[in-house]
């Protein structure tokens, strides 16, 4: 079953408080080629509160935004040599996202069988 989508033919977005659901949502979107970005979200209670700040987190739930074409953050791509790069050459820390071990190795397995060999020495090339 395809994505839902709206009137105009853009995808709608999903929010809920299952991350499962969310998971889900997310591959069919990836699935279709589609962009995708979940981000957790804070349900608050404006109406008994008198600004968003003030108000208490009632409750933490998750957005599954979907776009088409442009993504929903603008620029959203790496090339895996530049993921390499930064895992050799940085700390989590001092980069400020982590790479996960299955990435870092689909990237190096990538070049594996490439000939193209990436390390160190290829940081500076975008």
């Amino acid at each position: 079953m395809p994505i839902p989508r709206a009137s105009d033919g853009q995808p709608l977005s999903l929010y809920t408080l299952d991350i499962d659901a969310a998971l889900v949502y997310a591959r069919k979107a990836l699935a279709e080629g589609l962009n995708v970005e979940i981000t957790d979200r804070d349900l608050r209670d404006t109406k008994a509160h008198r600004s968003f700040q003030s108000s208490p987190t009632l409750v933490k739930y998750w957005g599954v935004r979907v776009t088409e074409g442009a993504s929903a953050m603008g620029y959203r791509s790496a090339s895996a040599h530049q993921i390499i790069a930064a895992v050799e050459g940085s700390t989590p820390e001092e980069y400020g996202a982590i790479h996960a071990d299955d990435l870092v190795r689909f990237c190096r397995d990538h070049y594996a069988g490439s000939g193209h060999a990436v390390g160190v020495a290829e940081r500076g090339r975008g």
